[in-house]
């Protein structure tokens, strides 16, 4: 690429150098009679008459200068195709730097302020500042090619102008260049809260209708839009400013150098002439370049903001590759064949002082269903983050079997897992690309979705669909009940034949006609697979094997429903329901 960007300077620079001999020509063809390179050229051309030499000169010249343009019209293709390749590896970098983040950087971050990362600040960074950089080099090196040129004519003249303009952006880009920079700022923050609220009012619809907050939004939504405009709008003057100041400097400055190039020739314009032409033609090709220049650091320098959001992600990325390399092709599968347990399992997350989990430590035998109840924060979902492998304890370990759960054995243990949460994520697609989640379309299992649909007691209603599975579910799966959607999240859980099937607080929205649907679908693999319930409403866990009950991260008691139904006077009240 480099090596294009000096051929194309290099073209240019010998296209306007031609303009001198042609236009020596031009102003006295008698030069044709004499001992000098064009009058060699004359001879050996074969022609008779000068002015026929000045056509074909004159051709030759044009075609110098198109062969220049074509050469540049390339090598900007290229530059912006290299860019934008650069641009891509770059977001997809990020993308998959955020894919590959632990839970916890996901549950303490916002997936509106990742997304502008990678799609907004990401886009910044590739046209605000990779794409213009490598402008601003390419025009670098077709200015340094066409004053080595021009410097050969007059090297006084050609030092003088490039001191004079030069000086003259240089000054011009200090003067707004903290300016540039904070609007690049306010920019980049105004675009983040724009984000926010488009992602807030559309996911909170229901709520934003229902109490009339409408006005409150697009009022934010404005307010940002205006300050956005206003910091946009002062960026673009404050990059194309020179032009017109640099267009006033260059009609002076040919004014002055006919003058000074008629009384240094004592006022023959046949030796001015070609002078003149050449510096013309070179000042047409630097003073576009030098404007190309400014523009595009002051754009870099309004961009960069962007790029410091994403500089210790992009440095990060790096490392974290070594990381994930490979995890995607593990099918390793790491089952447990005895029992999982927590031994001395202590956690407290970042954003907060107490424990959520204070030395726990619990036994789950494979293939018994298991309930883990408690009040609201008494670390339940805590307790099945760790088992998943999403959380790393503080203290103590997680066991498969007599063997700790090491981190580079994660990925096996997870892929024996099956998951359904209380809000299953339903993409905006069929019910077979969501019960077969992440798997491309064209390698998705048809006969494995109809058979967890099955298991998962929705055969009755899916056959009711006017597309049976391959019937769209719309955003949110909105255009489905709540136990609909449920049941959907149980069988994605089966797809992949899952050892384990964990359900926190997967029924607490239903109705207690649907709940108990749905309990009848997960009791049916009860002695077959580990089931891990976790519960706020006790009659979910009524049939499980055993039942733990936690109080401020620990377990005070344990067995099953009726035990601790005799025994435990919270688990009885709790139960009540008083």
């Amino acid at each position: 690429m480099q090596i294009m960007v000096i051929l194309v300077a290099f073209v240019e620079m010998v296209g306007i150098a031609s303009i001198g001999p042609f236009m020596v020509v031009v102003g006295n063809t008698s030069i044709l009679e004499g001992d000098n390179m064009l009058a060699q050229a004359y001879q050996l051309s074969g022609l008779t008459q000068p002015h026929k030499f000045i056509v074909w000169l004159g051709f030759t010249v044009l075609g110098l200068l198109t062969l220049s343009t074509i050469f540049s019209t390339f090598s900007l293709y290229f530059l912006i195709v290299f860019g934008n390749n650069l641009g891509k590896d770059i977001s997809v970098r990020l993308y998959s730097y955020y894919m590959y983040r632990p839970w916890l950087f996901h549950a303490d971050g916002s997936s509106s302020a990742l997304r502008l990362k990678i799609q907004m600040n990401g886009t910044m960074v590739i046209y605000g500042i990779i794409q213009p950089l490598m402008i601003v080099n390419s025009k670098i090196i077709l200015a340094c090619f066409i004053t080595a040129g021009i410097f050969i004519f007059n090297p006084v003249i050609a030092i003088i102008g490039i001191c004079i303009f030069g000086t003259t952006y240089f000054m011009l880009f200090r003067s707004v260049r903290d300016r540039l920079h904070s609007n690049g700022a306010i920019e980049s923050i105004e675009y983040i809260k724009i984000n926010k609220y488009i992602a807030e009012s559309f996911g909170g619809i229901k709520d934003v209708l229902l109490m009339g907050r409408q006005q409150s939004f697009i009022g934010s939504y404005l307010r940002s839009s205006e300050i956005l405009v206003v910091s946009h709008g002062s960026t673009q003057i404050l990059q194309q400013l020179p032009r017109y100041i640099i267009e006033l400097m260059a009609i002076g400055s040919v004014i002055f150098l006919v003058i000074y190039l008629v009384i240094s020739n004592n006022g023959e314009l046949g030796e001015v002439l070609p002078v003149l032409a050449i510096y013309a033609l070179a000042g047409f090709k630097l003073l576009p370049a030098f404007q190309t220049i400014y523009s595009n650091v002051a754009q870099i320098r309004s961009n960069l903001p962007s790029y410091e959001l994403l500089r210790d992600d992009l440095i990060n990325s790096q490392v974290q590759d070594k990381i994930t390399k490979g995890l995607d092709q593990n099918n390793e599968y790491l089952h447990a064949k005895e029992f999982i347990s927590l031994k001395d399992v202590s956690f407290s997350y970042p954003s907060r002082k107490e424990e959520a989990l204070v030395n726990l430590s619990f036994e789950i035998p494979v293939n018994k269903s298991i309930g883990i109840v408690g009040a609201t924060g008494s670390g339940k979902s805590t307790v099945i983050d760790i088992v998943m492998g999403l959380i790393q304890p503080d203290r103590g370990n997680i066991y498969i079997d007599n063997q700790p759960l090491k981190p580079e054995k994660i990925r096996a243990w997870q892929n024996t897992l099956g998951f359904v949460p209380q809000n299953i994520f339903l993409a905006d697609t069929t019910i077979r690309e969501n019960i077969a989640f992440g798997i491309p379309e064209d390698k998705i299992d048809d006969y494995r979705v109809k058979e967890v649909i099955k298991l998962a007691h929705m055969d009755q209603f899916i056959n009711d669909l006017p597309e049976n599975f391959n019937t769209k579910v719309g955003e949110w799966g909105m255009q489905l009940s709540g136990g609909q959607r449920q049941r959907i999240g149980i069988a994605r859980a089966l797809y992949d034949d899952a050892d384990v099937l964990i359900l926190d607080e997967a029924t607490s929205a239903l109705d207690g006609i649907t709940e108990q649907y749905i309990m009848e679908a997960i009791q049916d693999f009860s002695g077959s697979k580990t089931i891990i319930m976790i519960a706020h409403r006790l009659t979910t866990v009524q049939k499980c094997d055993l039942i733990f009950f936690m109080e401020k991260g620990a377990i005070i008691d344990q067995g099953t429903y009726d035990e601790l139904l005799v025994r435990n006077p919270t688990f009885k009240k709790m139960a009540s329901g008083t």
